[in-house]
């Protein structure tokens, strides 16, 4: 198929499975490794009454197996990686008609700021893997990370441009939203230009600021500080979807009883076949942003997932997985 029959789909479409990556003994998770594991057992325990998982796990670890037993729906991947945030190297997909295109973008850890050797490697190895034998693979040196950018799944994408000129700063918007246009195949870019929470070493990525729950409807996380939240809000006011019309706004609550210097955003949920999974950091915020995510999705499970060790490491839920369409 051309790639011009391809569509990114929004993360509420169906999906096949949900990519983890299980935390190992070289990541930055070392000193706290024994919590952040069983903080995944708990996320895939609530991924796979829904879909399956398929867990990167580095060779002659055998650590995922101990601790996982035989989980059906599970599937173990040995990979090397350098780090567990695979929403940032894994493939992002495209679905055409019977058929998926997985994009292979480069990463190099978030603008240099990391090793990202074996993560840029990741999907080429996928790409050999029986698991992904039904997905085509291509590969880009447009340097693309999964969490910053949001679908609407009719060809509208959502982005922060604060973000993609860090990675790109040799390109103009117009140049940057043009490859966005043929890469990702979509018809219309909107994007809000915003500095990243504190903490937040991705340069803003806009899984942390503003979502997609629908075509119509942008949830976007208070960040605390009013001024800069209502320069968010005035921001996504200004847009118009592929329709000409506004968005409806909802905002999530801010967490202001954990460490300020933690870029805790409730933006960071994941969708999973019938249900929502909305990170909670041990704050009282954490049910009202569970009420607010499940008024908004009355169709769907919405649950808390814990995330207290993940914000350490400034990431969530939606960090640490790449859905798989199809």
């Amino acid at each position: 198929m051309s790639h011009t029959e391809y569509r990114l789909p929004a993360e509420w479409e169906h999906q096949s499975a949900t990519l983890l990556a299980w935390p190992h003994e070289k990541t930055d998770w070392i000193e706290r490794l024994a919590e952040i594991r069983r903080e995944y057992v708990g996320l895939i325990d609530a991924i796979l009454p829904h879909q399956k998982v398929v867990m990167l796990t580095s060779p002659g670890d055998a650590s995922a197996r101990s601790a996982l037993a035989d989980r059906p729906g599970l599937h173990l991947i040995d990979a090397p990686f350098n780090d567990t945030w695979c929403r940032d190297y894994g493939p992002i997909t495209l679905l055409g008609n019977g058929s998926r295109l997985a994009l292979d973008f480069h990463f190099n850890g978030w603008g240099g700021k990391y090793p990202a050797r074996m993560d840029n490697r990741v999907n080429t190895l996928l790409a050999r893997h029986p698991l992904f034998d039904r997905l085509s693979f291509r590969q880009y040196l447009f340097e693309l990370e999964g969490g910053a950018i949001e679908a609407d799944g009719r060809g509208t994408l959502l982005v922060n441009w604060h973000c993609l000129h860090a990675r790109h700063p040799h390109l103009t918007r117009g140049e940057i939203e043009h490859e966005l246009h043929n890469l990702l195949n979509i018809d219309h870019v909107v994007g809000i230009d915003l500095e990243p929470m504190c903490g937040d070493d991705t340069d803003g990525h806009i899984d942390t600021l503003a979502r997609f729950i629908s075509p119509d409807i942008i949830v976007f996380q208070h960040q605390g500080d009013s001024s800069r939240t209502d320069r968010l809000r005035g921001q996504l006011e200004s847009l118009r979807g592929g329709d000409g019309q506004p968005f409806e706004l909802f905002v999530l609550p801010h967490a202001d009883d954990i460490d300020p210097t933690l870029p805790a955003s409730y933006a960071n949920f994941m969708f999973v076949n019938g249900a929502c999974l909305v990170p909670a950091y041990g704050s009282d915020s954490d049910e009202v942003a569970r009420g607010v995510m499940a008024d908004l999705l009355p169709e769907r499970d919405v649950r808390s997932v814990s995330a207290n060790v993940m914000i350490s490491q400034f990431g969530g839920p939606h960090c640490a997985s790449m859905h798989i369409p199809g």
